[in-house]
């Protein structure tokens, strides 16, 4: 219905509360809301492969038909796997305010990927080795950043000393 008249359907319909009140019926008769649920379902508006995640970063009307805050939820691309492209985590570094080349990113992403084989990394385990890496940039710490590339099964992504 909405894909057929948003307009209509969003001006007699509170959409943004959907998942809320799923979740107090669902509560109700106690049982749990599928994650894979279309529309309010956590992976819902998730994205994970590379060429899949570059897509939706460029135009999402791509993969979405529908816009994840008509209905109060949000896009999520995931980079903390062995699926993650570059640009997905270009783009996370660019959200992070880091200024990284195309093959310093691409660099970061083969050790994302390496990590990734031995435990599916956080977001915040890849911000940590963004950070790293651009902290060891900006201070010419070559050493420290081929270290930091290196993969280690006993250090995880964020073991890297943070910078001052």
């Amino acid at each position: 219905m909405y894909t057929v008249d948003p307009d209509y359907v969003a001006s007699k319909y509170k959409l943004t509360q959907l998942r809320d009140l799923e979740n107090l019926i669902a509560d109700a008769v106690e049982i749990q809301v599928p994650f894979n649920n279309c529309i309010t379902g956590y992976c819902a508006f998730t994205h994970k492969a590379g060429i899949h995640a570059k897509a939706i970063l460029n135009n999402p009307a791509t993969y979405e038909i529908l816009k994840p805050e008509v209905f109060g939820m949000t896009r999520y691309v995931s980079i903390g796997h062995r699926l993650t492209g570059w640009n997905a985590v270009k783009n996370r570094a660019e959200q992070l305010g880091l200024g990284l080349s195309d093959e310093e990113l691409k660099a970061i992403t083969g050790k994302i990927k390496a990590l990734a084989d031995i435990k599916n990394q956080s977001m915040e385990d890849v911000d940590g080795l963004l950070r790293n890496f651009h902290a060891f940039k900006v201070a010419g710490d070559h050493t420290a950043i081929k270290e930091l590339l290196v993969l280690s099964e006993a250090a995880p992504a964020t073991a890297a000393v943070e910078a001052n």
